[in-house]
């Protein structure tokens, strides 16, 4: 039992606060200090650090004291009497219990993870405006790199529907819509049309995020103030994940932008590796498959041709046994269909013929025994 306060929550409105130190977890254990290269809990009186819940991963930063400590908040969890734990290690100095510190949470990554949160709001919306309103939440994850959205449906979506879904989520961003917030009574939400989580349990009093008349949903997490400060947004991939769930992973922003460049930068280089420019490529492609095809139709025809031509030297050096053609040969490199073709030949040629062929083809043998017609009624059997 940690026996403290519940923590007052200042993250919706800053990144940085001061706080006092109510509580310091060292070894599992309350503590009265926490030191340098210890790793530790560290519970203060207030935080703009938002705690991991409803899908969004707890923020990271650190906090610094007066004597020059530093401890890095690898994360931040909440437990159920709303207590914010700071998870992380002292990196220099020491932490100690009613300490005064400020708590500064890395601004980059909330922006990153506030742009995965509400693009999954706008993408939700979308999967319900293109597969029907049956979508609802199944869970999600969304942090300062990936966008994660689980999603009640029964089929796989179609390439079609991915890109209609894609498209509506750019156009939402694209129309600059503002985020609104507001915290209501949740009869007043339920009967403006807030979507509720299926499960989840909701006090007297909810917080409603709207975007525009496209999305609306109960939301204790942090957003954007403008849907356009997303950035663009790319559908990874699609899956099952259970029966009647599927799961789609997205990113945006930044990250978006670096796939894209990525791709790009592939497409240059395959362009300049076949010697033509990126809107030729796929013709010049074509072109080459198609070349591809005629030269390997031409090496089979004449690798056949070839083998023909050894299969009536072998024939020559067959031995004469009682009126039939014995042989026994070895072609290394042939598949098994070249081997038969040399078959074929040899018992069409001449049908009093037995004979058996190898061949090794890397380290696989192959065997082939073959009897003309005459030297089947004569009651030889390959």
């Amino acid at each position: 039992q940690l026996d403290v306060e519940k923590t007052e929550f200042v993250g919706y409105d800053t990144l940085c606060c001061d706080a006092k130190i109510e509580a310091v977890v060292n070894g599992g254990e309350k503590a009265a200090l926490a030191a340098e290269g210890e790793n530790a809990v560290i519970i203060l009186n207030k935080t703009p650090f938002y705690g991991e819940s409803g899908g969004q991963a707890g923020d990271c930063g650190r906090l610094t004291n007066e004597r020059g400590g530093i401890f890095k908040v690898e994360t931040t969890a909440k437990n159920a009497q709303g207590v914010y734990l700071h998870i992380g290690k002292v990196e220099k100095g020491t932490f100690e219990l009613s300490d005064k510190v400020t708590a500064e949470v890395c601004a980059k990554t909330r922006e990153a993870t506030m742009r995965n949160h509400t693009s999954a709001h706008l993408m939700q919306a979308a999967l319900r405006k293109v597969l029907g309103t049956h979508v609802e939440q199944a869970g999600q994850l969304v942090n300062g790199k990936r966008m994660r959205f689980d999603f009640t449906h029964f089929s796989a979506l179609t390439p079609d529907e991915l890109k209609k879904v894609e498209n509506l989520v750019n156009v939402e961003i694209l129309r600059g819509e503002d985020v609104v917030i507001k915290e209501m009574p949740i009869e007043e939400a339920k009967k403006m049309g807030a979507m509720a989580l299926f499960g989840e349990k909701y006090g007297d009093i909810v917080r409603v995020v709207e975007m525009g008349d496209f999305s609306m949903e109960f939301c204790g997490g942090t957003h954007l103030d403008n849907t356009a400060k997303a950035g663009p947004f790319r559908i990874k991939s699609e899956a099952s994940i259970a029966s009647g769930v599927r799961r789609i992973e997205a990113t945006v922003g930044k990250l978006t932008l670096e796939t894209v460049n990525r791709n790009q930068q592939v497409l240059f280089h395959a362009a300049q590796m076949l010697k033509t420019n990126p809107g030729e490529l796929e013709k010049k492609l074509d072109q080459q498959l198609t070349e591809m095809k005629e030269l390997r139709h031409n090496l089979e025809k004449f690798q056949a041709e070839a083998s023909l031509g050894e299969a009536r030297h072998f024939l020559m050096s067959a031995k004469d046994v009682e009126g039939l053609k014995v042989l026994t040969a070895t072609k290394n490199g042939l598949d098994a269909n070249a081997l038969r073709q040399m078959g074929d030949f040899l018992r069409d040629k001449e049908p009093a013929t037995v004979a058996v062929l190898a061949s090794i083809n890397g380290e696989k043998i192959t065997f082939l025994a073959v009897c003309g017609p005459e030297a089947v009624k004569k009651g030889v059997k390959a």
